[in-house]
């Protein structure tokens, strides 16, 4: 899949094209399979690129709402599944647990400037309140809109989880459990809803610690494997299969801190998007890599590399398809 990093100059990408962004875009292509999967033909625009506006995902879930009703629209996320390789859904599924598919998603609201977001508030018994709502005053979501989203942090949370999750209204009407969806009051999708994850306990050592002659490298090319993912010391060496204090005193011996670890590997991933022209948008990249936001993306590529992110796309990126 393509996308054109289009309408961005040498700076640092972090300006925003008002009523686009890349969310919608990984949305659209999500949503194409999710309708090509029930036989569904609608006007589903193809979002070949990094940003798609707004308003043709509402429209599109506007239609298919109106002539399929609610269940097709929650239906879309199961393409989440076995849809081609989408880098945003494969950030989203590396999560370890819930709350960390949550910390991603929040992530993702900011680098991708969307007018909504989902309040996420965890109640007493381990399930989460998920309310899909406007941002900073702005107009509410559709009921379709919510409705996706929604079912898609369902299937998400099942894809992480390894099991079944249910969602329901705070009343008690069910709107999946045992893996199938029921019709839903699209009203409620906009008041809240109640989701109970399925639980799958977090692994840990897979690091092989003497996988190479150079460990740094082996930790390095698996932080890169899951960039998104908030790494702490604690949790590294978990997965290395040592201590903390070991694996400190590894890195220490080689004159490596576990920060520059850390983002070095951000970096490294950052550089191999950027490096094709035909990859991700810079505020993609800047999720995608692992960064808190835009800016923290810019300031620490440019201070670690000298130029900011459209610059370097614009000295290096090689053309899509030739081999670097």
């Amino acid at each position: 899949m393509t996308r054109q990093d289009k309408g961005h100059d040498r700076g640092s990408g972090t300006g925003h094209d008002r009523g686009q962004d890349f969310a919608s875009a990984t949305m659209m292509r999500l949503v194409a399979a999710g309708l090509a999967r029930q036989g569904i033909s609608a006007p589903a625009p193809q979002a070949s690129g990094a940003r798609v506006p707004i308003a043709h995902k509402r429209h599109v879930l506007d239609a298919v709402m109106e002539a399929h009703g609610p269940l097709a629209i929650l239906s879309i996320a199961d393409a989440a599944r076995n849809m081609p390789p989408e880098p945003v859904v494969q950030a989203l599924t590396r999560a370890r647990d819930i709350d960390d598919l949550f910390d991603r998603w929040r992530r993702l609201e900011r680098f991708s400037h969307g007018r909504h977001r989902v309040e996420v508030r965890r109640l007493d018994n381990g399930t989460f309140r998920l309310t899909h709502q406007a941002r900073d005053g702005g107009p509410p979501p559709s009921p379709p809109e919510s409705l996706l989203v929604l079912g898609l942090l369902t299937i998400l949370a099942e894809m992480i989880g390894g099991g079944e999750a249910s969602l329901a209204t705070e009343a008690g009407d069910i709107w999946r459990d045992r893996g199938a969806w029921h019709a839903p009051d699209p009203g409620a999708a906009t008041r809240g809803l109640v989701l109970s994850p399925p639980h799958r306990p977090k692994a840990t050592g897979t690091i092989a610690a003497s996988a190479s002659a150079d460990p740094v490298l082996d930790l390095r090319r698996n932080l890169a494997a899951d960039p998104a993912r908030r790494w702490t010391l604690a949790d590294l060496a978990a997965e290395a299969g040592a201590s903390p204090r070991t694996l400190q005193r590894r890195l220490a011996i080689r004159s490596v801190s576990f920060t520059r670890l850390v983002s070095d590997a951000r970096l490294e991933v950052a550089a191999s998007y950027l490096s094709d022209t035909g990859g991700p948008g810079l505020a993609e990249i800047g999720f995608l890599a692992g960064f808190s936001d835009q800016a923290h993306f810019a300031r620490v590529f440019n201070r670690s590399v000298g130029t900011t992110p459209g610059a370097y796309r614009a000295d290096f990126a090689r053309p899509q398809g030739q081999p670097g």
